[in-house]
């Protein structure tokens, strides 16, 4: 599309004051609504500004152009790699004018580098920084994570009733948004895997849980993470202590952190305790409830069995009985000596 002389007059006129793409472009063809940068009419007043290196503004970024390692940079991430450090670190150091995160292109180049370098391993904290979780679909998936997390012995061929219903109720539950939103924050597979696992130990069996009582279990499951993460923090200083008992301004510093660091890890003990019983009380007042509103009900059915039962049991013996009946009545028009022989006649029998 081409802009005409009016419209490039229009430009020139307005681009020191209007300096918004959009804004600039609706100017330019008001007799279009919706319209803006990227449209057709939008790409032109672009290309025009950029031509006559006007400056202009726009909501839209385009991305940066990808990043490509040096011989030099990639030398640099096997080192530290291979010494200990993780990802981030390195590039934080290869591109100090960037702030780095977990979707930052300097970022994820290096940890592409990486993950594609057969003599290099990623480190654990973030082995899983790229990938998406997955909930499982099929049964038997969700069969062995409860066999596995649960150490249960579920067969798929033998499923009682209330078995069926957790492993149904516990594919929603690890499908649900916040549950998957949650997992894939952590960047290390372990962290991932222990979170899944302390989930499906916690619910598989409770398949009459809430959307809040779900949303607890994942704080909790959360805790549990934050828990052993604290203690390796507190492993990590007691070596760092030990290996300093020399020098005193080091130790008191350490000290002061190992403190810090035992308080958070009480804290969030307790923290953990208390949405336990939490969850344990509420439902159990839930199950409570429900059972006494279905007393009623369930002890009519327990009758209504128990008369059926009865009424089984008397027809199976008016059976049993006209079966013997019938069965001496062919045997005494049997010739006499055979009866004589066998011992039998009617009254044995009824």
């Amino acid at each position: 599309m081409e802009l005409n002389k009016d419209q490039k007059t229009i430009i020139n006129e307005n681009a020191g004051k209007i300096t918004d793409l959009t804004e600039l472009t609706r100017l330019v063809f008001p007799e279009t609504e919706n319209i803006d940068g990227r449209s057709k009419q939008g790409r032109a007043v672009r290309k025009y500004l950029s031509k006559n290196k006007i400056d202009y503004e726009t909501k839209h970024f385009s991305g940066k152009d990808p990043i490509c390692l040096t011989q030099e940079q990639k030398d640099f991430i096997d080192q530290s790699i291979g010494g200990g450090m993780t990802c981030s670190q390195v590039a934080t150091i290869l591109f100090p004018e960037s702030r780095i995160t977990k979707v930052s292109q300097e970022y994820t180049a290096v940890h592409a580098y990486v993950e594609n370098n057969d003599r290099l391993t990623t480190p654990s904290i973030e082995d899983a920084a790229f990938r998406r979780y997955s909930s499982p679909k099929a049964p038997s998936k969700i069969i062995k994570k409860i066999n596995d997390c649960a150490q249960t012995c579920i067969d798929e061929n033998k499923l009682s009733i209330s078995e069926r219903k957790g492993i149904e109720s516990l594919g929603g539950f690890l499908a649900s948004p916040r549950f998957v939103q949650v997992i894939n924050n952590y960047d290390s597979q372990e962290d991932r895997d222990l979170f899944e696992a302390e989930f499906v130990r916690a619910t598989w069996d409770k398949p009459d849980l809430t959307s809040d009582e779900i949303n607890l279990y994942i704080n909790v499951c959360m805790d549990y993470i934050h828990l052993k993460n604290i203690q390796g923090a507190i492993n990590k200083l007691n070596r760092m202590f030990d290996e300093a008992e020399d020098q005193q301004d080091l130790t008191v510093r350490l000290a002061e952190l190992l403190k810090t660091k035992s308080e958070e890890y009480n804290q969030c003990e307790k923290r953990m305790e208390s949405l336990i019983q939490k969850l344990q009380g509420d439902r159990s007042k839930r199950i409570s409830s429900k059972q006494q509103q279905n007393a009623s009900i369930l002890a009519l059915v327990q009758l209504f069995q128990e008369e059926e039962e009865r009424a089984v049991m008397i027809k199976i013996a008016e059976l049993q009985k006209q079966a013997a009946k019938e069965e001496t009545d062919r045997l005494e028009s049997m010739p006499s000596w055979k009866a004589r022989v066998l011992g039998i006649s009617k009254e044995d029998v009824i």
